[in-house]
C-alpha cells in the first residue's frame, strides 16, 4: 500500500477516537511514528507475512564448533537459519542474558545438531574488536548454512498488505501516547493487537 494511503487510514482511525473539539497536530507525528510502528510490528508479526532477506556470510568466523555471523545493521530478528546436520531450522534468536544461554556451559545439554541454537552476542572473536554476532551452535568448521535469512527494517509502505490494519492502529496508539491521551492509546493498541492476532495461524 502506498505511504499516502497509509497516512489516510491512520487519520481515519485517529478521527474515530480523538476527543471531540480537540485540534491536535497529528500530521507532525504520523510519518515518523508510522515507520517506528512498522519496526515494532516486524519484530512480532508472523514470519510467513514478513519478507526474508539473506544474511551476508562474508565475515563469518568459526570457533569451538560455533559460527559467528556479524549481525546486519538493519537487523530486527531472524527469519530462518539452518546449517548442515541441524535437525531443524532456528527461527528465534535468544540473547546472551537469556537463562537458556547458560546451558551452553554444560557439556551435556548444550546446543547440538538435534537442538541448535542461535544467540545474539556482543563479543570479540579471534582477538578482533567487539562486534554483535549471531552465535550459531553446533556447526561444522567452514560450513555454509543451507539458509540464513533475517527480517530487516522496512518503511511502512513496504509491509505486507495483511499487516496494514494492525500497523495503522499501532501508529494511532503511538500518536495518542505522544499527545497525552493514554486511554485512547490503550484502546487503539488493543485494536492493533486484535488485528495481528487474527493473522496468526
Amino acid at each position: 500500500m502506498t505511504r499516502s494511503a497509509l497516512i489516510i487510514l491512520v487519520k481515519k482511525k485517529l478521527d474515530e477516537y480523538a476527543p471531540e473539539g480537540i485540534d491536535l497536530p497529528f500530521d507532525d507525528y504520523i510519518g515518523p511514528l508510522l515507520d517506528e510502528s512498522a519496526r515494532d510490528l516486524l519484530a512480532k508479526a508472523p514470519l510467513h507475512l514478513v519478507a526474508p532477506t539473506s544474511i551476508s556470510l562474508t565475515n563469518t568466523v568459526f570457533e569451538n564448533d560455533k559460527s559467528y555471523i556479524p549481525v546486519p545493521s538493519d537487523w530486527i530478528r531472524i527469519h530462518e537459519i539452518r546449517y548442515p546436520l541441524w535437525k531443524k531450522s532456528v527461527r528465534t534468536a535468544i540473547s546472551a542474558e537469556n537463562p537458556e544461554y547458560k546451558r551452553q556451559e554444560n557439556e551435556y545439554i548444550k546446543g547440538g545438531y538435534g537442538r541448535p541454537e542461535v544467540v545474539v552476542v556482543t563479543t570479540s572473536v579471534l582477538g578482533g574488536a567487539l562486534t554483535r554476532y549471531l552465535e550459531c551452535s553446533k556447526v561444522i568448521d567452514g560450513a555454509t548454512p543451507l539458509v540464513a535469512t533475517y527480517v530487516k527494517t522496512e518503511e511502512a509502505q513496504f509491509l505486507n498488505d495483511l499487516l496494514v490494519d494492525s500497523l495503522t492502529w499501532l501508529t494511532a496508539s503511538k500518536i495518542f501516547v505522544v499527545t497525552g491521551y493514554g486511554d485512547k492509546a490503550k484502546i487503539t493498541l488493543d485494536l492493533s493487537n486484535q488485528a495481528l492476532a487474527q493473522l496468526i495461524v
